[in-house]
């Protein structure tokens, strides 16, 4: 199964301080350009079966370009929303809701803080991200069933998301301890590729690659 990770367009919302507002805000016109170069790349070289996409406008809206140019409509999930926009439990903190970040920490490096007031941990989010990225393993698969590693070959899903989330997908899939700290740089509309080749005797995941542009012109990349 390959898993294809993109970062949604530019937002106004990294064009702001997010220790002294966030909300929730659409693409900027780079952003829906960055979109617009990403999703014929994806449609051609990527080929994704199904799409999935955070509930958040700037990854929804990503989603929906790239989505038209694959023929595929974007399956919305609220586990695959940036940090600090879910409360503890996993639902998601309406747009009149949201919270700053808190201005003097870093999520990964206290993981088990609240990153908003009374809002989730990282470690809250992350076990988010996860329960979503264990549904699109099957459950039989846990012991390496070389049958259903040839019946998720040809699965080919894209998830449109925020940069939080990658890293967090990166943390969940390679079992990294809370306390050590690696940060995760992804650009808008970066891709990364994940392979899950469930086989004996092999890691479950495999990085291809991370962070790849090649569909963004220099003056595109932010």
């Amino acid at each position: 199964m390959h898993v294809y990770l993109m970062r949604h367009g530019q937002s106004h919302v990294n064009l702001a301080d997010l220790t002294a507002t966030h909300r929730d805000e659409p693409l900027t016109d780079t952003g829906r350009v960055q979109a617009e170069h990403a999703a014929p790349f994806v449609a051609e070289h990527l080929r994704p079966t199904r799409i999935y996409c955070s509930t958040v406008a700037r990854a929804a809206e990503t989603a929906a370009i790239v989505g038209a140019a694959c023929d595929l409509t974007p399956v919305p999930d609220n586990r695959l929303r940036e940090i600090g926009t879910a409360h503890p439990d996993g639902r998601p903190v309406p747009e009149h809701e949201l919270m700053p970040y808190v201005p003097d920490m870093w999520g990964t490096l206290r993981p088990y803080e609240p990153v908003t007031e009374g809002g989730e941990s990282w470690m809250q989010f992350r076990s988010r991200v996860g329960s979503f990225v264990e549904e699109l393993v099957p459950a039989k698969d846990r012991f390496g069933d070389p049958d259903v590693a040839a019946q998720l070959e040809g699965e080919r899903i894209l998830v449109v998301c925020h940069a939080g989330v990658i890293e967090a997908v990166f943390e969940y899939v390679f079992e990294k301890g809370p306390w050590s700290v690696v940060a995760v740089h992804t650009q808008h509309t970066g891709l990364s590729h994940l392979q899950y080749r469930p086989l004996p005797h092999l890691p479950d995941w495999w990085l291809h690659y991370h962070n790849r542009v090649t569909h963004l012109p220099p003056d595109l990349l932010t």
